[in-house]
């Protein structure tokens, strides 16, 4: 599973001893979407509506200012300034307020959108659009989990453009690890009810990781979940590729890898075995409708 992704160039690092006399005590606050796009930051909303296109409030959300601790020991804070992600007809686009000017720090096209994926750990949570432009992550707590899993679902769907034919004869294939069989719950996956789930799987090793893959209409869902050694609480990773962007799978050792929006996706699975099978079953499937193969 992947980690925090590296500070962005907008961040500040301090010492974890200075954040009393720099951020207000408690936890941030939680992201919310604007209830006027008037009273948003001066030229925030012409920032975004020039780079996003057409869109609406619903579309836009505001993740306050925070300073979380960071690396292994947490003796280091990392402070992110207030930023305002909006998804439009044409891209999606993070306006930041920082130094040395507000404004736009990182957009990708809808039609470029190679991966979109929300880790958790603890109350923390971050969001990651990958595209050729890059993959800026918007950190934010969990507070606003309901109102943000909205948002990742509205994002998602813009991203994924129409669905296409759910192929016939999938409905439930199951991948197996030692011979365990389990089910999925769509909950877990974050569909909407209207998602056709064309295929399933899921492997477990022992009690402390889990992983779950399923393809609907409009996306290949994976959700990765692992219980450290010495640590409280579960690190989840739900990675959500667009179908339309697939290019092909294959596998490497324990990771499948997928070929998306022209950009490679090395995805742990933590067995060859499991990989193989997932390569050959996704590969199976998307082949009946969209064309993509598998490689090794």
């Amino acid at each position: 599973m992947s980690g925090e992704t590296p500070a962005e160039e907008w961040e500040q690092a301090f010492g974890a001893d200075l954040r009393p006399h720099l951020v207000p005590a408690g936890r941030p606050g939680a992201a919310r979407q604007p209830i006027d796009v008037t009273l948003l930051p001066a030229g925030a909303h012409a920032a975004l509506a020039g780079s996003i296109g057409r869109h609406g409030p619903e579309d836009l959300l505001i993740v306050p200012s925070a300073a979380r601790t960071y690396g292994r020991l947490r003796r280091r804070c990392l402070y992110t300034p207030m930023c305002i992600l909006g998804v439009g007809e044409r891209a999606v686009a993070l306006w930041v307020q920082a130094l040395p000017a507000p404004g736009i720090r990182a957009l990708v096209p809808l039609s470029e959108i190679s991966s979109i994926a929300r880790q958790a750990s603890g109350a923390r949570r971050q969001l990651v659009v990958t595209g050729h432009t890059g993959q800026p992550p918007v950190r934010y707590d969990a507070a606003g989990d309901i109102l943000t899993d909205t948002f990742i679902r509205r994002l998602r769907r813009s991203a994924a453009g129409d669905p296409a034919p759910v192929p016939a004869g999938y409905s439930c294939t199951r991948i197996v690890t030692r011979g365990r069989r389990h089910t999925f719950d769509p909950e877990v996956l974050r569909l909407d009810p209207d998602d056709d789930v064309a295929a399933a799987g899921r492997h477990g090793h022992a009690w402390r990781t889990r992983c779950l893959l399923a393809v609907t209409s409009r996306e290949l869902v994976i959700v990765r979940s692992a219980r450290p050694a010495g640590q409280l609480g579960r690190l989840t990773d739900s990675l959500y590729v667009p179908r339309r962007a697939i290019e092909g799978a294959g596998i490497r050792s324990g990771s499948l890898l997928l070929r998306s929006a022209g950009l490679d996706l090395n995805i742990g699975l933590r067995s060859r075995r499991t990989a193989v099978a997932a390569a050959a079953w996704l590969g199976q499937i998307l082949s009946d409708h969209d064309h993509s193969g598998t490689g090794s």
